[in-house]
């Protein structure tokens, strides 16, 4: 089957506005909230569909993903794929498989299995699974082109359901830096969605949504990015390309002699959420991410990297980077095609990206980023 680039695209971000409603519906309706925020004794931790509400919140949005996607793309089926188990087991010892049923009355039924026999949290969130979302998402018409077709079953999925799950459940606030980079709290929260060629493993399409992006009263309006890179047709949601910022944006477990040396050419900025400070290269708010561990997953980087290669930037490996450096430097190619991420097959460590990863905004200020670390 050939789905046109648009509609593909539209597909991925009304799905994923359908997930934001999911979380914000889970943070909003006071008896979601109170399974959300719950915290359980010892005496009670066996009782899991509460004690992992936000696991199921989480599984309710990946299975939400999987079942849109694949019920308008049958080739896709068995190949979307996220980081949650859709198996929970309910205070009778009950084992139920989460997932879209026909109607929302029978999805709201299986779900209330899940929590005990709580109808009412059901049927909240039964409510918004089922609901009809469409985006007006302003698509390049020429996306709809008859040379913009993609064959779907050379296609895959990674889904990451609610990214920086801690700041989703503390639901903390802070203000930007200077740089409008939230550190904290629910505005880094993000959906990720991205698409992925099978057979070579490159990111193809990307959609970033952040459920949490601006306040209003007692409520919360997101928004959404998206790119395009395959086919030879590079496109995005974004009306330029990033300018340089001499920002590096990582994660506070960094080690001290990392941040040390990367302080001496760039401001640094500790953010939490790995989907968040990839997406804050993409918007231009940091030149470069930058972790030096495995603590991401294929589902964390795929939906940005995507973005990021649609605007001239890109994902590569931390560790074959630093390995090779002045090979690196010398490179005169692409250095996406010879050292980004690719999200087709496992590592050593599963689905981890466990050579870390360096994100930059253009390959200028990668070179920069470079030049640092030899030194």
């Amino acid at each position: 089957m050939l789905a046109n680039m648009k509609s593909f695209l539209q597909a991925i971000i009304n799905v994923s506005e359908k997930a934001a409603n999911i979380a914000r519906a889970c943070r909003r309706e006071v008896q979601l909230f109170r399974l959300l925020v719950q915290e359980k004794s010892n005496e009670e931790k066996n009782q899991r569909f509460v004690q992992d509400f936000k696991t199921l919140a989480d599984v309710l949005i990946q299975e939400t993903v999987k079942h849109e996607l694949g019920s308008k793309f049958p080739e896709l089926i068995g190949f979307i794929q996220g980081e949650e188990s859709n198996v929970f087991t309910n205070t009778l010892g009950e084992t139920i498989e989460v997932k879209i049923m026909a109607s929302q009355e029978d999805t709201a039924e299986l779900l209330s299995k899940v929590l005990d026999g709580d109808r009412s949290a059901a049927d909240l969130l039964a409510l918004e699974v089922h609901r009809d979302v469409i985006i007006d998402s302003d698509i390049p018409q020429e996306l709809n082109d008859t040379n913009n077709l993609l064959p779907m079953d050379t296609i895959g999925i990674w889904i990451d359901p609610i990214d920086s799950t801690a700041e989703y459940i503390q639901g903390t606030e802070c203000s930007p830096d200077s740089h409008d980079i939230y550190v904290c709290g629910l505005r880094c929260v993000t959906v990720l969605i991205g698409a992925y060629n099978r057979k070579s493993g490159e990111p193809m399409i990307g959609v970033v949504n952040q459920p949490f992006f601006l306040e209003n009263g007692d409520s919360w309006r997101g928004t959404f990015y998206w790119g395009v890179s395959c086919e030879g047709t590079v496109r995005n949601s974004f009306s330029a390309p990033p300018s340089p910022t001499s920002t590096v944006v990582l994660s506070g477990s960094e080690t001290d002699a990392l941040k040390e040396n990367l302080a001496k050419h760039f401001e640094l900025v500790e953010a939490a959420g790995a989907g968040y400070k990839l997406l804050s290269v993409a918007r231009g708010l940091a030149d470069i991410y930058i972790l030096s561990r495995g603590s991401t997953f294929r589902w964390d980087s795929c939906a940005p990297h995507a973005i990021l290669k649609s605007l001239g930037g890109g994902v590569i490996r931390y560790c074959e980077v630093m390995e090779k450096l002045a090979t690196v430097r010398a490179y005169k190619g692409n250095f996406e095609d010879k050292y980004g991420l690719r999200y087709h097959q496992q590592g050593r460590k599963g689905w981890c990206n466990d050579e870390g990863l360096i994100a930059y905004s253009s390959p200028q200020n990668l070179l920069k980023l470079l030049t640092c670390l030899e030194s």
